[in-house]
């Protein structure tokens, strides 16, 4: 008999739409080791943000009732449901009702002409999805899969009690990292099941022999950072930190990727006479990236808010040394001076130090770094990380009471 599971989340890979903001592809890399006979249906629900909703806005509302106007498929096979909404408050995850109306309506249309019903729905980011959730009346089970960002939510919104309502109707919770759960636990109590649900890198990231060299010996020490230029990434307290180093350090610095910070990024280091220093290599794909980093000594990312960050773990196959922020999702995963290091994003005082400590480690302090270093991503592989997500899924599906 097939597992009939329905997968909603803002993230997932669109083909026929380059136009979107797409920050992770984690929830599709999730599903890759399901198994063949699941039946599963990904409820794409885009968000689009304030500054961009308003041109979104006779687009989006124009709503077509068949079903088939919005199904496609992803490239495990899976049937692919993709709606937009659009949030017209800044700072704000309140949708218009209208729209979860419209995308129920879409649903159960497409539940009766398909003969689908789900017997469970795995929600990624719920707290984008209040309304909807409140009104559906499709799933039997529900399970909640929180990320760095409702966290953040249910910080801003406070009403604590009404977010413990919303919450407790779910069958279980799952955490995207140690730190969420941590945090989570000590806003909300939830009275159903926990389970973690981590990331993974590729199998073959994992087995590549990591690099021994000892950085303290070379001409230059290497050091990177991949993702998106953003605010958030933190890119300019990185390179105002690297710029207090002692000038006897010979070092570069590559970034990968690109975003909308990046001319500013760019200014800051021509005016503090660290351009000559750093490498913009712009976007590589995720292949790339990994050569890249094999070639460099120290990785590091510094994120205001990360719900775990992949890169890191890849990071850490391809032999780097690491450095995380404190309080987000690498941290517990990650464990200060045993195998990476962990820093406060915001000062900056702080981030110069704690790279200049991972610089003048000994070949000894290094060696022990990697090592465990590996020891930790060997159980954090796709393949493993999917087939705990599926079981854990399965799992609640299965249990009458919770």
């Amino acid at each position: 008999m097939k597992n009939k599971i329905a997968i909603i989340t803002p993230f997932y890979p669109i083909k026929h739409r380059n136009d979107l903001f797409e920050d992770t592809k984690a929830i599709y890399y999730l599903l890759k080791d399901f198994p063949k006979d699941s039946d599963v249906l990904i409820i794409h629900l885009y968000m689009h943000g304030f500054r961009t909703a308003f041109k979104q806005l006779r687009k989006v509302l124009s709503i077509k009732g068949n079903y088939k106007h919005y199904l496609y498929k992803d490239d495990y096979g899976n049937r692919l449901i993709f709606f937009e909404y659009l949030l017209l408050f800044p700072k704000s995850i309140k949708t218009l009702s209208y729209f979860s109306k419209k995308i129920i309506n879409i649903l159960k249309d497409f539940s009766i002409k398909e003969q689908y019903t789900p017997e469970i729905a795995v929600v990624h980011f719920p707290t984008y999805y209040v309304d909807l959730m409140n009104k559906i009346s499709l799933f039997p089970k529900t399970i909640a899969i929180l990320h760095s960002f409702d966290i953040k939510n249910i910080k801003n919104r406070g009403k604590i009690k009404q977010w413990e309502d919303y919450f407790n109707n779910f069958n279980a919770i799952g955490f995207r990292s140690y730190q969420i759960k941590k945090e989570f636990e000590n806003l909300i109590e939830f009275k159903g099941k926990k389970f973690m649900c981590l990331s993974g890198i590729p199998e073959n990231y994992i087995s590549h022999q990591i690099n021994s060299s000892n950085y303290n010996v070379k001409e230059k020490i290497n050091l990177t950072f991949a993702g998106r230029l953003d605010s958030n990434k933190n890119v300019a307290n990185t390179i105002l930190a690297l710029n207090k180093i002692d000038k006897k350090i010979q070092f570069s610095f590559t970034i990968i990727g690109d975003g909308e910070e990046k001319n500013g990024i760019k200014k800051i280091a021509q005016n503090i006479g660290m351009f000559d220093r750093i490498n913009f290599t712009g976007r590589l794909s995720r292949e790339k990236t990994f050569e890249s980093m094999i070639n460099a000594d120290i990785f590091i990312m510094v994120s205001k808010k990360e719900t775990l960050g992949i890169v890191y773990l890849e990071a850490m196959a391809a032999g780097c040394i690491i450095i995380g922020t404190r309080g987000q999702g690498i941290d517990g995963i990650i464990i200060d001076g045993e195998n990476g290091f962990l820093t406060d994003s915001n000062n900056i005082n702080e981030i110069s130090q704690t790279i200049y400590r991972v610089m003048t480690l000994s070949s000894e302090e290094q060696e022990r770094i990697r090592k465990n270093a590996r020891r930790t991503i060997e159980s954090l592989n796709e393949k493993t990380v999917s087939r705990e997500y599926f079981y854990n899924i399965c799992s609640i599906k299965q249990e009458e009471n919770i």
